[in-house]
Order: C-alpha cells, then structure tokens, then sequence
C-alpha cells in the first residue's frame, strides 16, 4: 500500500491547477491522521476525488478543539462532529453526535413551561452531597429506580419556606427520569396561569393545547403553587381539572409550595374577589394529597449563596 508521504512527493512532479492547496491538505495533522487510520482500505490514487470531504472533516475537526459545552458549539449541524469512514476505497464524510449532545439528548423528554434554565443542569450527585437533602433524595431516587407506568407510584408534595431547594429537587427527578425515556413537563404554575390568562383572545388554542399536554404528560411537576393570585376560574378550571385528570388516570404528579397543606387550602379558600369557598378548596386538596407525599424541606437558604 503506498504511503502517504509517497503520494505527496509525486505530485511535486505533476502541474496542475490547485496542486500547492491539495499538498497543503495532506500535510494537515487531521488529515494524516485519519488517511494513515484507513490507508488499507482506500485506494490512494483517488484521493483527489474526495479532497472536499477531507478538507470539511478539518476544518470540522478544528471547530471542535477546545469545545466545553453544547452551548459552544461552533459546528454547522449543532451537537454533531464530522466522521470520515472507508466506503469503495474512498473516504464517505458523515456527521455523529458528540459526547455533549448525547448527554443532553435526554433534556427532548423535558417539556419545560418558563422555569429557570439554571435548572437544566439539576441532578442527583449534588442533591447527595447536601445532608439537608438526604430525604428528599432517597424518596427521589426511589421513585425514579420504581417507577412504572403499568404501576401507579404517588408524587412528592415538597414544601418549605424559599431557598430550601425545592425546584432544585424536581428538576433533578426530572432529568433522572428523561435520561431513563421517561417524558416529563416541569411548570412554573403562576406564571403560565398568567399566560393562560393573557391567551384568551388571540392564544386561546395554544393555551388549550397546553393544559392538555399536562393534563396527560406521564410524569407532572407544578412549581410554587399557592403563590398564583386566587380566582375561581384558575383553581377550579385550571388545576382543578389538570389534578381531575390526572388522578382518574393515575399519572404521577410532584408539587413545590412555600405552604404545607393545611396552608394551601386556606390559600385556596378564599378568592382575590372575597368570595369565601371552602368546599371548592377542600376539593383542591383531596386531589393534591390523593396525587402525593408530603416533604417538608428545612435548612438553609441556597439562593443567598449565589
């Protein structure tokens, strides 16, 4: 099989157009790497054939140097890197995912509805490292290890005052799950009743489609509910019919709340227009704990450390 470097000193014998480019091609680390990898299989005096694909593949491979994250990516196709594989004796250019894609390939399964991109990253390790987080990572990673969708398993009804971590901890179930093909949306409630609200005119479809999606996601987590404003309307025809749904259907739902229960059907009792309903609150609530298991979360405020 002819060498490489045998190749190159031919074509100092040979005039043609471009010939000072295509050596400079061949004498390129990227390029001699990857000729020298497959020089049994390809058919050296055609490699003027497949120059532009070799000279795509370095360039590509140079857009990779130094890359820390997905969020770098400097690459034409985001999250794939260029591959050159033998095909006939000659070089075929395709494009793979990279390491960092695939790592976040699971983050597809993650419906998020305007929670903070901070959280994206959340996972179990630092949860473990923190002693005030031991429970809520046990009962976390248990479900995440049991769960089945032919087996109903309850949510976690976190609560506690702001900072304990709270979000932190449902998004870190939730990309646990994602990564085992588990679909999952993470809400941040008062904000989309406020879009909800807002959509009722020129969005009322999109909004609709919305509650759907979590009406029948597989696994829902609601974030900070009880600090949206009370009405009628966003208790008994928003939640009221995403808990219905989901607990005739049996579909696991996690909850954040600065209030424990008792403090959440209060919250719930009266509205911003002083109507007085403890009925309808009590509903709320009987759907709340028949969906989850109270966790009260103590120790220090995190977002003081930022």
């Amino acid at each position: 099989m002819q060498k490489l470097s045998d190749f190159i000193s031919e074509m100092d014998t040979v005039n043609y157009d471009g010939k000072e480019i295509y050596r400079n091609l061949l004498t390129q680390p990227e390029a001699v790497a990857v000729i020298d990898k497959y020089k049994d299989e390809i058919n050296m005096s055609k490699l003027a054939e497949f120059t532009s694909s070799l000279n795509e593949y370095t360039i590509g491979v140079r857009l990779c140097h130094n890359c820390a994250s997905l969020t770098q990516c400097r690459q034409p196709i985001r999250g794939h890197h260029p591959v050159l594989t033998p095909k006939s004796g000659r070089l075929h250019l395709s494009f793979a995912e990279c390491s960092y894609f695939i790592s976040n390939k699971h983050l597809d399964l993650i419906e998020s509805f305007h929670m903070p991109k901070s959280m994206i990253g959340a996972n179990f390790e630092k949860m473990h490292s923190d002693a005030s987080r031991e429970q809520i990572f046990s009962l976390g990673l248990d479900f995440v290890l049991n769960y089945s969708k032919d087996s109903y398993k309850k949510g976690l009804f976190l609560y506690g005052s702001m900072g304990t971590g709270k979000t932190y901890a449902i998004c870190a179930i939730a990309n646990e799950l994602a990564k085992r093909g588990i679909g999952c949306a993470v809400v941040y409630f008062p904000e989309l009743i406020a879009k909800i609200k807002e959509g009722f005119n020129q969005e009322a479809q999109q909004s609709n489609i919305s509650l759907e999606k979590l009406k029948n996601v597989p696994v829902l987590m609601l974030d900070d509910i009880g600090s949206e404003s009370v009405t009628s309307w966003m208790r008994d025809e928003i939640l009221g019919r995403i808990l219905n749904h989901r607990m005739m259907h049996e579909l696991p739902t996690f909850f954040t709340s600065n209030f424990n229960y008792e403090q959440l059907q209060t919250h719930y009792t009266q509205t911003t227009r002083n109507e007085y309903e403890p009925v309808k609150a009590a509903r709320i609530l009987e759907r709340i704990k028949a969906l989850s298991i109270p966790v009260e979360l103590v120790g220090r405020n995190y977002r003081n450390e930022i």
